[in-house]
């Protein structure tokens, strides 16, 4: 979004964060927004660790020749991209609710060629996909985002086929309720900064940390994706904590 062309984003209230249609709706508008600098701004926030972490989210995931992968909230493409070139031939989709992120990820697959990743415009709470029709699903900072995060990772569980992987990287904090407090006001002055710094508006990055106070600390997030009917959760945490990779799976009997 350009300054004196649209209204100013204003901050999420918290009724609004747990409201699946208020929130679809202000994900959109946000995503609009930051989808020219997306791809500086998680430079920028990670202190150039995003890739990094990317990779070793994708090291850990099946060798397998060519498998079905969806990347959620795909965003400008990082992940879906990555994924295209581990796996040349397999076929990844790319999938996410801003049209004008979806129009940079387009750009970025055809100047690099890629013919085995496509990209649909959707929302993760009510996947296209047809049951068990899917190897590994991915999501780089997405299901935070999730209208319905509980619903989202039903839907996960539903179009992978048995024995198919999840992994998502997330920014994560602990059980401690003093811990989870001084980590959220870290984040959300974090994302200040750089909501000034590149959108003249603080909110348009403190919107991570509100975001992050309505999602589940580390341990009740894995607890979450046992109850679905996920096994074996691995993770790996980043920046101290900050951020977090985790691996699941879907059981071979399911």
């Amino acid at each position: 979004m350009k300054g004196n062309h649209r209204a100013r984003l204003p901050a999420i209230a918290a009724a609004q964060l747990r409201s699946a249609p208020h929130k679809r709706a202000y994900n959109r508008r946000l995503f609009a927004e930051v989808a020219p600098r997306y791809q500086l701004v998680t430079r920028c926030l990670s202190f150039g660790r995003d890739q990094y972490w990317k990779e070793l989210l994708l090291q850990r995931l099946p060798q397998t020749a060519d498998p079905v992968v969806v990347d959620l909230a795909c965003g400008t493409g990082d992940l879906a991209l990555a994924l295209a070139h581990r796996y040349p031939g397999g076929q990844i989709t790319g999938y996410d609710i801003s049209a004008e992120m979806l129009q940079r990820a387009r750009r970025r697959a055809q100047r690099a060629a890629l013919r085995n990743v496509c990209f649909f415009e959707g929302d993760m709470n009510e996947l296209s996909m047809a049951p068990q029709s899917v190897d590994i699903v991915t999501g780089s900072y997405a299901i935070r985002n999730a209208p319905d995060l509980q619903n989202t990772l039903f839907e996960i569980y539903r179009v992978l086929r048995p024995g198919g992987s999840a992994a998502f990287l997330e920014f994560s904090c602990p059980p401690s309720p003093l811990q989870r407090a001084l980590r959220l006001r870290l984040l959300r002055l974090w994302g200040q900064i750089w909501g000034l710094l590149l959108h003249g508006n603080p909110e348009v990055y403190a919107y991570i940390a509100r975001s992050l106070s309505h999602f589940p600390d580390s341990r009740a997030f894995e607890q979450l994706l046992r109850r679905i009917g996920f096994e074996s959760p691995r993770s790996h945490d980043f920046l101290a904590g900050f951020v977090r990779a985790t691996w699941v799976e879907k059981p071979l009997t399911a």
